[in-house]
């Protein structure tokens, strides 16, 4: 299992533990990136933005709530995933980790992998 794997399993973890609604389990990149290191260990932020990149969009809708026209509007990472901003997507203000259906089924597949190759602890 690659470190992108484990890293790709905790944000689909976190994205299931947080309340099952239309956009997901909002955050920024600096409580997702304190929760990585106290789940992945020295996670850097680099890694954690490299996991969100390559997240697949059949696993993962990552979405932010943009102010425009009097109202907020919901983007989806896919609409700047090849610009030379993508990084401002998730640096700047808040967005959502929604989990769809085949990415509970890869989360599952990730988890057991990591199970499997994690060394049972002693005491």
């Amino acid at each position: 299992m690659t470190r992108n794997d484990e890293l790709q399993c905790f944000i689909l973890g976190f994205g299931l533990s947080g309340p099952d609604g239309d956009l997901g389990r909002y955050t920024n990149i600096s409580e997702l990136w304190n929760e990585a290191k106290q789940q992945c260990f020295d996670c850097d932020r680099n890694e954690l933005l490299d996991a969100l990149y390559t997240l697949r969009r059949e696993h993962a809708a990552l979405i932010k709530c943009v102010s425009a026209g009097g109202g907020f509007h919901p983007i989806r990472f896919e609409r700047v995933r090849n610009t030379g901003e993508w990084t401002d997507y998730f640096l700047v203000g808040d967005f959502s980790v929604k989990v769809l259906h085949e990415g509970r089924a890869h989360h599952r597949k990730l988890s057991e992998q990591l199970r499997n190759s994690t060394p049972a602890r002693v005491g």
